[in-house]
């Protein structure tokens, strides 16, 4: 993460219509994110780790960059090899295949870089999308949990458990 991230990451996690498919209750502010982004971040320590999905585009006739989206690693166990994935992307820079991109760099990371074994996402029942993109991304659905979560409409959800095996490198 770059200090100019932090606008964009503020803007996303204070989205309240998303709110339903993680943890949080209530804003976050600004100052906050600020701190967030600029801090030290160690994912044996933390646990955790976020990375940013950017991409290049032309404008003006010029090259440049501009973030699209962000992928975490969390529940980090280096002792048992494995981490959750979370991913978001941007409501104007969906189904261009960022996500996609954004989930195999992530998994080639974790296996290169980490040496993780095996990668799992906690996806609503309800959220077909995310469920095709980490299906697609080589994930399989290997539990359910029931009535998990309370959805943006006051009801019940379903919660996906998806693994992905990372292959050795031996």
């Amino acid at each position: 993460m770059e200090p100019e991230d932090a606008s964009q990451l503020h803007a996303w996690e204070n989205a309240s219509e998303d709110w339903w498919m993680g943890a949080s209750v209530s804003p976050i502010s600004a100052e906050a994110m600020k701190r967030f982004v600029i801090g030290n971040h160690d994912l044996y320590h933390d646990r955790q780790l976020r990375l940013m999905l950017d991409t290049r585009g032309q404008l003006d006739g010029q090259a440049n960059w501009r973030t699209v989206g962000a992928v975490d690693l969390y529940d980090f166990e280096p002792r048992h090899l494995r981490a959750g994935v979370a991913l978001h992307v941007d409501h104007n820079a969906r189904r261009l295949g960022h996500g996609l991109e954004g989930l195999l760099l992530l998994a080639d990371y974790a296996r290169q870089h980490l040496g993780l074994r095996q990668l799992y996402a906690e996806v609503p029942a309800s959220h077909h999308a995310s469920l095709a993109l980490f299906t697609k991304a080589g994930y399989l659905e290997t539990g359910r949990r029931l009535s998990w979560i309370r959805d943006a409409q006051g009801g019940w959800d379903d919660v996906v458990t998806l693994q992905m095996q990372l292959p050795n490198q031996d």
